[in-house]
């Protein structure tokens, strides 16, 4: 598998590679470090973002985080006035594993309502699962498919991600015990992490496809992610990808494919693999349980 890996990437080393930029979890996620607020996080990543000339954002919202904080409604303002836009993730996070289906299906409708005030004509009917979870089982799945394409919603999927979330709150640790050393390693595995996945992504991507797809890439609204994005970015793009918009990135052919083979928590490439029953490469490892034990 290792050298199949090899075989593959240097198939796509010298590819193009179409991307939209995705974040999760809007108007926060994970630990704030000490000394850090939470708007400063939001306008960092915003900042970057308009930096690097990424458009048409799609920010992806819990809208109980803003009946618990109201003060984060000003997030989601700020990130609307930047020219961004606002998706669903369900009001409070739900696991459609864990709760039933009407009552996933009216947080869905919940987190629409809130988003009204914010939406762009159609621009909020633009759906992501929590945990990329869509059920277990066709009795979950099939009622929730059914009433997203009745309400005209897009489902926003994945193609590289790689746990990002996991070192926000690593980071957080290691600020409070002013641990720069452990920050620097951080920095270096988030890294890691980013370009292995993403350039697993595109072998994944040719090896099913014959070409690279215009990939999704999701990140989340946390500290670390907003420390770090700017050289997430550059690197992304001198490997070669050009950043588009997310809607720009739904209308690939490949995204058509919807069939009812989703498992757990899958991202978009290796469920086509699990249905095709397609040899490819294993993912790249993420070092969670470093994670969890930094700074500990």
């Amino acid at each position: 598998m290792a050298a199949l890996l090899v075989c593959a990437l240097r198939t796509v080393a010298l590819a193009g590679t179409e991307m939209a930029i995705t974040i999760d979890d809007l108007p926060a996620h994970g630990a704030l470090p000490q000394g850090m607020q939470r708007m400063e996080i939001a306008r960092r990543i915003i900042s970057v973002l308009q930096a690097r000339a990424v458009p048409g954002v799609y920010g992806f919202v819990n809208g109980a985080q803003v009946r618990d904080n109201p003060g984060y409604l000003e997030i989601l303002k700020h990130w609307v006035q930047a020219g961004f836009h606002l998706g669903n993730h369900t009001f409070s996070h739900l696991d459609i594993d864990r709760v039933a289906t009407a009552e996933y299906v009216a947080d869905i409708e919940k987190n629409e309502t809130f988003l009204t005030d914010f939406a762009r004509d159609d621009s909020a009917r633009v759906f992501r699962y929590p945990y990329l979870h869509e059920g277990r089982t066709p009795s979950q799945r099939t009622p929730v498919r059914q009433w997203l394409a009745g309400r005209r919603y897009r489902i926003a999927h994945v193609t590289v991600h790689f746990d990002d979330w996991a070192w926000n709150d690593a980071y957080a640790r290691c600020v409070e015990r002013s641990d720069e050393r452990a920050i620097d390693d951080l920095k270096r595995s988030f890294m890691k992490a980013a370009m292995e996945r993403f350039e697993w992504a595109r072998a994944v991507s040719h090896t099913l496809f014959k070409r690279q797809i215009r990939h999704i890439l999701l990140l989340h609204v946390g500290a670390f992610d907003a420390l770090m994005l700017d050289e997430l970015l550059r690197a992304y793009q001198n490997a070669g990808m050009t950043a588009v918009t997310l809607r720009a990135a739904m209308e690939d052919p490949a995204y058509t494919r919807y069939d009812d083979t989703w498992q757990g928590g899958m991202t978009f490439l290796l469920r086509v693999a699990h249905a095709r029953r397609a040899a490819i490469p294993p993912a790249p490892t993420i070092p969670l349980e470093r994670l969890n034990a930094v700074c500990r």
